[in-house]
């Protein structure tokens, strides 16, 4: 803009600095009005504790010098982009508190001011301007000046919050995720008069700038009582999403379809008193109270009726499906071995790997981590020791994850080869195929079927659906006790103690508690065709009741509401 050049007094001290301009008359940074001109333009109406103070030019310094007398640490932002003033003014300030922005680009300036502000929560933009500065560039200061004014009327924070679930309709944003079972949750909202929107997850990555912007004009324009995401899709581990929703009192939901310890582990910290967990495993409950996560609630898993029914029978379907006894499910075989592979653990220790997963399918303990801790047979103390001492969460899980999956291994094959005098067919990966190889009895083997399209059909065709969990979940029950009632088909399935709360077991479900049980009551059900079609009556009419996924998200909302009644 020019050249600057210091006016100094009789004392050699600079008092003021000139600014030659080409074709006009230079300008003075302060004046005749010295020090107490720019004292004068502090606002009187400054409150600490409600506003940034945002200082557009800093001149000689004088009123930013009278402003840390008054308040020493609070904080405060500079705009200037005249670095040769402050070279010539010899201004140099190093505080901490003090956020300095010499850009020279308007949006640069308000995304970094922006961002500075949504620290300090409910505060306030207050701009602090020099008049000298409006006159050197006013399309730029004045521009600033002008955004920081906007943001000061139209007080943001204070219209984001709001009391949440008092509303007549309740309000729902949903994470747009992978997971598979989000449209189940869109149509229980829209029987129950739920509204919801969607928010647009891209890169499973909550905390980016795109998805927060989106998220900040939701809350404005939608109103949301809530966040809603499946199994913490997309949370980021650095915190910068839970941070926004405690300035935005917003509540989270993070409804758990799998295991959350195998997500959890790895947000070590990131709790809050806006995050709200459901678990489909009353056992987890405990163990993640005490990992920090207070607002921890049982939910169990639920079924879509509408999707799985009776009336599927009568689908076209191939006759490779038509069987007295069938399994759908994965084997396991590769996932265990993905899951080690990701630990990057010497290969050495893999078969003590395999030996300590087959443990765990035969041990009472749920908790893989304090199984894990547990250990103390010399045989698997070098790989125990190698655990501990990895420093990578990343490994930690994946070897926590595959021990889990190896352990579902064990005890599937251990189920399904009590079926095999009934010529089975099995449903699910090729591992099967590698479980059974040398397996003289016959059995069929079928590619896995598809969730929402197939496996509605195929549980209609199959005189008993056998069931047995993964070992993820010890004590609580899964999906197909759910799906295969309310598509009006019959269910053999292991005892769970989490069943007991969810259904009649002399009524309404079959259970075993010892593989070696099996045998006998799949000969039994296949002869007492009347006992097995009053058994699915009773079940699905149980499961309409009380077990669908409409009936989920009213009991979420119940909690909710009642978390944050007046």
């Amino acid at each position: 803009m020019g050249r600057y050049t210091c006016v100094y007094n009789e004392d050699n001290l600079c008092i003021d600095v000139e600014v030659s301009r080409e074709g006009a008359n230079p300008l003075f940074l302060i004046g005749n009005g010295g020090a107490q001109r720019e004292i004068a333009t502090l606002p009187r109406d400054l409150d600490i504790e409600k506003h940034l103070p945002v200082f557009i030019g800093i001149g000689m310094g004088h009123g930013y010098r009278e402003f840390r007398k008054q308040y020493p640490l609070a904080p405060v932002a500079i705009v200037d982009k005249e670095k040769d003033l402050w070279e010539a003014a010899d201004i140099d300030i190093k505080d901490e508190n003090t956020l300095i922005l010499h850009d020279d680009v308007t949006s640069s300036i308000m995304s970094k001011l922006t961002a500075w502000q949504n620290t300090y929560i409910s505060k306030s933009f207050i701009p602090v301007v020099h008049p000298f500065y409006q006159r050197l560039d006013k399309t730029f200061y004045g521009d600033i000046r002008e955004k920081l004014l906007a943001n000061q009327q139209f007080d943001f924070w204070g219209k984001a919050r709001f009391e949440r679930f008092q509303q007549k309709k309740t309000k729902l944003l949903l994470i747009s995720s992978q997971y598979f079972l989000l449209g189940e949750i869109e149509s229980a909202c829209t029987r129950l008069g739920v509204e919801y929107k969607h928010l647009q997850l891209e890169n499973e990555e909550m905390g980016s700038q795109e998805f927060i912007e989106q998220l900040l004009k939701e809350v404005l324009l939608f109103k949301p009582d809530a966040l809603l995401t499946l199994n913490h899709s997309g949370v980021d581990r650095e915190g910068v999403l839970m941070d926004l929703l405690d300035k935005l009192q917003l509540p989270l939901i993070s409804w758990f379809l799998d295991n959350p310890h195998l997500v959890l582990s790895a947000y070590t910290g990131l709790t809050s008193p806006w995050l709200h967990i459901f678990t489909w495993d009353k056992d987890n409950i405990a163990s993640l109270k005490s990992e920090g996560f207070e607002n921890t609630y049982y939910l169990p898993l639920g079924t879509d009726p509408e999707r799985f029914h009776p009336r599927n029978k009568q689908e076209k379907s191939p006759t490779s499906w038509k069987s007295d006894v069938s399994f759908v499910g994965n084997s396991m075989y590769y996932k265990e071995e993905k899951a080690w592979g990701k630990t990057k653990f010497p290969s050495r220790y893999f078969k003590d790997f395999l030996s300590l997963a087959v443990k765990f399918s035969k041990v009472d303990e749920k908790s893989i981590t304090t199984f894990i801790k547990n250990q103390t047979n010399p045989k698997h103390k070098p790989l125990i020791d190698i655990y501990n001492a990895t420093k990578t969460q990343y490994e930690r899980l994946a070897f926590e994850t595959g021990l889990t999956w190896g352990a579902t291994k064990d005890y599937r094959y251990e189920c399904v080869k009590q079926l095999l005098d009934f010529k089975p067919l099995i449903v699910g990966d090729d591992g099967w195929k590698l479980l059974f190889k040398e397996e003289k009895r016959q059995w069929r083997w079928l590619d896995a079927i598809t969730y929402y399209t197939e496996l509605p059909i195929f549980y209609t065709h199959s005189k008993i659906n056998f069931n047995c969990t993964s070992m993820q979940m010890k004590g609580a029950s899964n999906q197909r006790i759910l799906d295969a009632p309310a598509a009006g088909a019959f269910v053999i399935t292991d005892w769970r103690e989490q069943i007991a709360s969810m259904f009649d077991e002399k009524t309404e479900l079959v259970c075993f508690r010892e593989k070696e049980e099996i045998p006998d009551l799949i000969r039994y059900y296949l002869k007492h065709d009347t006992e097995r079609e009053n058994i699915v009556q009773a079940a699905r009419k149980r499961v309409l009741a009380c077990h669908t996924w409409e009936k989920r998200v009213e009991e979420i909302i119940c909690v909710m509401q009642e978390k944050y009644k007046k």
